[in-house]
Order: C-alpha cells, then structure tokens, then sequence
C-alpha cells in the first residue's frame, strides 16, 4: 500500500499534479504562508480559516497600502466623519454629567442634582439642550423611523 503511494505521489510530481500526501502538503504549506502574509502585512482580527479560504489575490490585496489607496477622501466622508466625533463627545459629556460614579462618593453630578432639588425632567431638558438627545433617544427615533 505505502508503495502504491509514494508512487501516486511520485507520478504527481513529475506531473505537476497536487494528489493525495502531496496536495495535503501543498494546501498546508499555502495556507501557511497566507497566514504568513496576512500576520505581516493583512488584517490582525482575521481567523486562520478565514485567510486560508481566500484566494492569493484576496490575502495580497487587503493591506495597509491599499486601504489608503482605496478609502474614501470625499467631502461627504470627512463630514461624516466629523460628525461622528462631535456625537461621541456630546455623548461622553452626557455620560460624565448623569455618572454615579464620577469623583468622590455623594458629589457626582446625579448626587448635586439629587441635592439641588432639580428634577430628573429638567436635568433631562439641560442635557439634551448641551448634548443632545442621548444615544438610546436617538436609536429609538432611528428605530421607529425604519419601523413605519
């Protein structure tokens, strides 16, 4: 039987065919060197098997050159973009004015609140008018927009 084999391998390789022991060897050792390129120059969150199924040109074409090459540099991309950092520090301001647990015990923000006799409604009020609607708020609205 292990004759027959090597045979079969031998025949493979003189052939340029990829059969039996050899094609294992071949697909490990490709799979291995794709997830060779991918750990230098590709995507660090991507799984082996998600290397090893791609094909040459998906491994070699997702890298840091081509994802400047390739991103988006319009007008409208930077606007949003801006927009998305301004809606995170409105939504960290937001979080630091209604945290429990900002600074000493008994004098975080919802604590003075608490003591100043202001109501949970204008508290609310204030906030939205410095910050915006909170990000539950605005999912809410989202979701009842794509809803109906």
């Amino acid at each position: 039987m292990r004759s027959l084999i090597n045979e079969g391998n031998g025949f493979a390789l003189k052939t340029g065919l990829a059969a039996g022991t050899y094609y294992e060897v071949d697909q490990y050792v490709e799979g291995a060197m794709k997830i060779g390129v991918n750990s230098v120059m590709g995507n660090p969150y991507a799984s082996e098997e998600e290397i090893t199924g791609k094909d040459w040109g998906e491994v070699l074409s997702s890298n840091a050159f081509t994802h400047v090459r390739d991103a988006d540099y319009s007008k409208e991309s930077f606007d949003r973009a801006r927009e998305n950092s301004a809606q995170g520090w409105r939504d960290a301001g937001r979080d630091v004015m209604t945290s429990e647990n900002l600074g000493l015990p008994g004098v975080g923000p919802e604590s003075v609140r608490e003591r100043l006799g202001i109501s949970e409604a204008q508290y609310e009020r204030m906030l939205d008018e410095q910050f915006g609607p909170s990000p539950e708020e605005r999912a809410r609205v989202q979701s009842d927009g794509s809803d109906g």
